[in-house]
């Protein structure tokens, strides 16, 4: 049985973002592992997985990215 998510639980999550991360990028999502990978239209995609964090923290994150002009493509959480 999976658990229940709260607001305040730790929760995994997989972030999809088009484009190739830079340096910048990788600090905001710890110790989160990251792909690289080109679609078949050639569109670019960083995937990070085994991204821990609260919801306020997710939704600090995806601000973060939308402040800076990437495109955001899907938040999933990992259970």
């Amino acid at each position: 049985m999976s658990r229940a998510i709260t607001l305040n639980s730790q929760n995994c999550y997989e972030i999809k973002l088009q484009g190739r991360s830079d340096e910048s990028w990788r600090g905001w999502f710890g110790e989160a592992e990251v792909r690289a990978e080109i679609l078949g239209d050639e569109t670019e995609v960083t995937t990070f997985s085994n991204v821990m964090m609260d919801q306020a923290g997710l939704v600090g994150l995806i601000r973060r990215v939308h402040g800076v002009g990437i495109v955001l493509i899907s938040v999933k959480v990992e259970v």
